[in-house]
């Protein structure tokens, strides 16, 4: 019986979706030359945001403030980056923070919350061991089209 309840669930919803369920979403890639990942793929109305780190030449100087900036860095970069896509910090649900150093969060979430000033994605933050070019912290985001 709960076979026979799960197959006339499992066909009602291939009733329903026909094209979905036999196609799929379309995915578009993003890409850049040279480059062994895509700045952003799309699944339907998601877009998934490959992570971006805000380290210069500039902020590997500071003493204080460092995280603080790379965070301004990073965010200005996918504001640039959704701008493209006919998107903005709005359509983010979702953010993953990578930090060097968990001591910084407070000074990540300063900077990360002037750019989410009322409605904030879901966000996981995570202390990493290390990241590319020595910068302090990495973001990634999930994004959808209105």
């Amino acid at each position: 019986m709960k076979r026979a309840m799960f197959l006339l669930g499992l066909s009602s919803m291939l009733v329903t979706f026909p094209a979905e369920a036999q196609q799929g979403p379309r995915i578009a890639h993003q890409s850049i030359e040279g480059r062994p990942f895509s700045p952003a793929i799309q699944v339907g109305k998601t877009y998934w945001l490959s992570g971006k780190l805000g380290a210069t030449r500039q902020t590997r100087e500071m003493n204080e403030g460092r995280t603080a900036a790379e965070t301004h860095n990073i965010m200005r970069s996918f504001q640039e980056l959704l701008g493209e896509l006919s998107m903005d910090l709005s359509n983010v649900v979702s953010a993953t923070v990578y930090l060097t150093d968990i001591a910084d969060f407070s000074e990540m979430n300063a900077a990360y919350t002037q750019y989410f000033p009322r409605e904030a994605p879901a966000r996981v933050t995570v202390a990493v061991a290390g990241l590319v070019g020595g910068a302090k912290l990495e973001i990634s985001f999930i994004a959808v089209e209105d």
